[in-house]
């Protein structure tokens, strides 16, 4: 290959366990194992390094969802392309055309031609699986394996077939540790032309001072163990309610919205614990905010604010109404604001699965996550306690979700403010003759 012409290492200077990626000759190297390790920065530049080096070269660089591709993919993807690499971006056919003379220093096409860079969501549709089945590629990238199907990666790697002298294919994959397929594939059964390479915070010297010590105050032991010290069999077991894949593909995830608004306040009760109001319109929420403990007066008083700024009905906003929450709501409704107050404790509407309100709210907001038909920012907090809510099953078989008392004396977790607001947001309880049942 003729002289380099422009220098790479001006936008990306890998870190050990980077470099370490991408010199590894199998097949199919899958990259991560934890946050922080800069398995995205990884990804995008060993795609590039792959255009470059066999002119003419085409990728698919993807996630599992396309909204999540252009949120954390896309813009990494292009801080890492050189501009004189750049011939096109085509942003409605969703690829880079590279032109590779600058790095060759061949002087036309002829000599060195275009490569190219698709991109895409891998699971947004039926048609998406259709363009895939149609792809000649040399090589392909899979940002977050875990969160797609083992389909999806066989279907990928049964399109590595694109003709061009003494090409190198690769299939790429980054990772966060998580039970199923990707485990059973790299770890388990060490298949041949498969290799993981482990990344954890500490391997990756340009993150900030205080990023490990910030996250270990925010998660459970179980989670600090998998995203933090990259351990694939802390999650097997917790009895977690909520998929961490299905959380982060909710993150601004763009779902239906309509014109009903209903609001759920988590009222804070002692120490640390803050009062939180979540408002969301149809699937998405569209407003969260906090407060340290103030007086009743002060609480009433910020929700009524919320209430006529959001013009939220009354009879959709959910009160906690256990304990300090119980004079709030009977303030609020002394004002002729009918707020509905939910008691954690109190009777479900579905009496025969759980154990009382709290479990059957949660398990509704599960689902919500499951099915992808609700949208939550991306707020660190929120996903952690999300993230720290366990369940488990009372002598009646009914669901039970752990209290936050012994979420915060066994598990060393503090209070789930955020979490709690948020499944009270979406809970709808049964109304009779535009009445609230109270619970």
């Amino acid at each position: 290959m003729d002289k380099q012409v422009i220098d790479l290492g001006q936008l990306y200077k890998p870190h050990g366990q980077q470099n370490k990626a991408h010199t590894v000759k199998e097949k199919f190297p899958l990259y991560g194992g934890a946050f922080g390790g800069g398995k995205t920065v990884w990804l995008c530049n060993e795609g590039l390094q792959l255009s470059l080096d066999y002119p003419g070269n085409r990728g698919y660089l993807c996630r599992h969802e396309l909204p999540a591709f252009r949120r954390s993919v896309l813009i990494e993807l292009v801080n890492s392309i050189h501009p004189s690499l750049i011939a096109q971006h085509h942003q409605t056919e969703n690829y880079f055309k590279i032109d590779t003379r600058p790095y060759t220093g061949k002087k036309t096409i002829e000599e060195s031609p275009y490569s190219y860079i698709y991109y895409g969501g891998l699971g947004d549709d039926k048609a998406g699986l259709a363009r895939l089945s149609s792809m000649t590629l040399g090589w392909f990238g899979i940002d977050q394996v875990e969160e797609t199907t083992e389909t999806h990666f066989n279907m990928l790697a049964g399109r590595l077939r694109l003709v061009l002298p003494n090409i190198r294919y690769k299939g790429l994959s980054t990772c966060n540790p998580a039970p199923g397929w990707v485990k059973q594939k790299w770890i388990e059964q060490k298949l041949d032309d498969h290799v993981f390479i482990k990344a954890i915070p500490k391997d990756n010297p340009y993150l900030p001072a205080d990023y490990e010590s910030s996250l270990r105050k925010l998660y459970p032991p179980e989670w600090i163990k998998s995203m933090l010290e990259g351990s694939w069999d802390a999650l097997e077991g917790g009895n977690f309610l909520f998929k961490y894949s299905d959380i982060k593909k909710c993150v601004n995830r763009d779902v239906a919205e309509n014109d009903i608004v209903w609001m759920g306040v988590d009222i804070a009760r002692e120490g640390d614990d803050q009062s939180v109001a979540t408002v969301r319109k149809g699937g998405k929420v569209i407003h969260t905010d906090s407060w340290s403990k103030t007086d009743l007066m002060s609480t009433t008083g910020i929700i009524g604010m919320k209430i006529e700024r959001f013009n939220v009905t009354p009879r959709n906003v959910n009160i906690d109404a256990v304990g300090v929450g119980a004079g709030v709501f009977d303030r609020l409704r002394e004002q002729k604001l009918y707020v509905n107050g939910v008691v954690a404790g109190g009777e479900p509407k579905d009496k025969e699965h759980y154990i009382n309100s709290r479990a059957e709210m949660y398990d509704e907001l599960r689902k919500r996550f499951e099915a992808g038909n609700i949208s939550i920012p991306d707020d660190m907090d929120l996903i952690a306690q999300l993230s720290s809510i366990r369940f488990k099953y009372a002598s009646d078989k009914k669901l039970q979700i752990i209290s936050k008392e012994e979420m915060k004396h066994q598990y060393k977790l503090k209070s789930p403010d955020k979490a709690d607001a948020l499944a009270l947001a979406f809970y709808e309880p049964k109304i009779k003759s535009l009445r609230l049942e109270f619970l």
